[in-house]
């Protein structure tokens, strides 16, 4: 039975911060691979003395691909806002959200102002490794808090879950977590750096490259096992994205990891992490 205390227009919402969150991980991404982490070479200013790309900057096009990332921002804030503002008018006038819904609501508004201070950082420390890699698994948290709220919102009641559900659901999370945190470091030590001047991490790329693989082969074994405890639609969607991953993620390693490939991988990783997060909230939960 499916039960829903939300507007459709609240759930939209909330789907679209899903999105937005999403979307912006991608294409800061994109900033990265196309060697325009320093675009903007300034913060929070693009230029000196100037909130705009000016004319007389060295860094040509590369400024508008790091300057049109900041202004999402902007985009992906506003969403958020929009989104708490509303829900917040839905519980002033009907008093029936599910629980915990408006403050999970206030994570992507907060989480947007953290990203753009901590992106700011990213620029002024010229692409530390460590604040790049931070600011990717931000967004990973955001994104989970986001995914959450909307499952949650639409799908408030939780039934009884045997233990094997719930334990294979939350070791299918910690693998998937660990798989996305050492992609990221597996991509902080490789070649695309977003800058020429941008430090790597001083680790072995083919090991943790490796440490990766097997682990998402660990991953796959756990899908393979979900199978037998509980499936639905998310589990066939988490599935497929996880081959066409693999597909890709061998490929870009074995043709030196062309931009272009390295750019899917990441918007399957990002895919994949919500599907994951929607897989695993709506274990047990009445639909």
């Amino acid at each position: 039975m499916k039960i829903a205390t939300i507007s459709a227009t609240g759930l939209r919402l909330l789907g679209l911060v899903v999105f937005s969150q999403a979307a912006i991980v991608v294409t800061g991404a994109l900033v990265r691979l196309t060697g325009s982490g320093l675009g903007c070479p300034t913060w929070p200013q693009c230029a000196a003395d100037s909130f705009v790309p000016v004319e007389s900057q060295v860094e040509g096009f590369h400024k508008w691909i790091e300057f049109g990332n900041r202004l999402l921002t902007f985009v992906v804030f506003a969403i958020a806002i929009l989104s708490f503002a509303y829900l917040l008018y839905q519980r002033r006038k009907r008093r029936s959200l599910p629980k915990n819904v408006l403050k999970l609501a206030a994570i992507p508004v907060l989480g947007t102002i953290a990203q753009a201070i901590l992106g700011g950082i990213t620029v002024l420390t010229d692409l530390n490794p460590y604040t790049v890699a931070a600011h990717f698994l931000l967004s990973i948290v955001i994104i989970y808090f986001s995914v959450l709220n909307r499952i949650i919102a639409e799908f408030p009641a939780i039934i009884y879950k045997s233990a094997n559900q719930n334990i294979l659901a939350r070791l299918l999370l910690l693998v998937g977590s660990i798989v996305i945190f050492l992609g990221v470091i597996t991509t902080g030590s490789g070649p695309h750096a977003g800058d020429e001047v941008a430090q790597r991490f001083s680790i072995d790329t083919q090991i943790v490259a490796w440490l990766h693989a097997d682990m998402v082969w660990l991953f796959t074994g756990l899908i393979i096992a979900s199978y037998f405890v509980n499936r639905n639609l998310w589990l066939y969607k988490l599935t497929i994205t996880v081959l066409l991953q693999m597909v890709v993620g061998y490929s870009q390693w074995f043709t030196d990891l062309p931009w272009a490939l390295v750019a899917i991988h990441v918007a399957l990783a990002v895919t994949l992490w919500v599907f994951l997060v929607k897989y695993v909230s709506l274990v047990g939960r009445v639909q």
